[in-house]
């Protein structure tokens, strides 16, 4: 098979539609054709299933589906080591409020330090995918993420230790009980673990949250507006507790720290893009 037949296959799986998969290739309906029909041979089964006015996957088609969406990426990402004009690369994935609020000035400083090194940082990836596609497949280098390693290939390197705080924008003498997760000025993130086993330790099963979101930023900007309160970690509240725009609350259940590890594949231990990924992390160079 090659890269062509990949991307018609997955141009015909996302629109369904043979015409409309052609006109977004911008090639003939013909070519999408036989190219589907070329890596059905190859691949030894039917990928869809189709009449006049139907397309659909078939079994076969969605098993193969998430392979071929890899060997794509695995292309695109293999393109960076061939750029004449980089000497190497880093490709990092992580949680965004990571790479916004701990380590954007470490990756500027690094790029002004290295300029000819590539550096590519993912945020918001699934935990599972971000270990089980993109570490194992080799598409990123250094994965972090705030469980350690559970995989036999993977060596995981300590990054920091934070605690997690209670804030407002407006300081309040009494202490936060379980009962105040209920009110409606409460604003809810599920943290990376092990914070969410631990707040439905407090609050029980069905909870519902007054106000929830799933982004770090949006999460400041409604804490910093005003009356509601919320859980944070200390190295994105700590400049605004410093400023007194937010202030810590006193809690009657302590929150378990916040731990981060730097992933990478054992067997790359030596290979020069994660001894420089974890160089711009503030790791020091791995020793064999």
């Amino acid at each position: 098979m090659d890269l062509s037949q990949l991307e018609a296959f997955l141009a015909v799986s996302e629109i369904l539609n043979f015409t409309r998969a052609a006109e977004y290739l911008h090639i003939s309906q013909s070519a999408v054709t036989a190219r589907i029909k070329t890596l059905e041979q190859t691949t030894g089964k039917a990928l869809f299933t189709r009449d006049k006015r139907n397309v659909s996957l078939t079994p076969a088609g969605l098993a193969f589906l998430p392979y071929a969406q890899r060997m794509l990426r695995l292309f695109e990402e293999s393109k960076i080591t061939l750029a004449e004009e980089m000497e190497n690369y880093i490709v990092l994935s992580g949680p965004g409020s990571v790479w916004h609020y701990r380590y954007l000035e470490h990756i500027l400083s690094f790029r002004q330090a290295h300029p000819r090194v590539a550096v590519k940082f993912l945020s918001y990836i699934d935990s599972s995918y971000m270990i089980r596609d993109l570490l194992l497949d080799g598409v990123v280098q250094i994965a972090i993420k705030h469980e350690p390693p559970d995989h036999p290939k993977i060596t995981g390197v300590p990054l920091f230790e934070d605690e997690m705080l209670l804030v407002s924008a407006r300081p309040q003498e009494t202490v936060i009980d379980r009962t105040d997760f209920f009110h409606p000025d409460y604003c809810h993130l599920a943290w990376d673990y092990p914070f969410p086993e631990w707040f439905s330790s407090i609050v029980g099963a069905g909870y519902v949250p007054p106000l929830q979101t799933d982004h770090s930023t949006i999460m400041l900007s409604i804490l910093l507006r005003g009356s509601n309160f919320g859980f944070l970690p200390r190295y994105i509240a700590q400049p605004y507790l410093d400023r007194q725009e937010l202030f810590e609350l006193r809690c009657a259940f302590r929150p378990p720290a916040m731990k981060a590890y730097a992933l990478y594949l054992t067997e790359n231990r030596g290979q020069v893009h994660v001894q420089l990924g974890l160089q711009m992390l503030g790791i020091q160079p791995l020793v064999e």
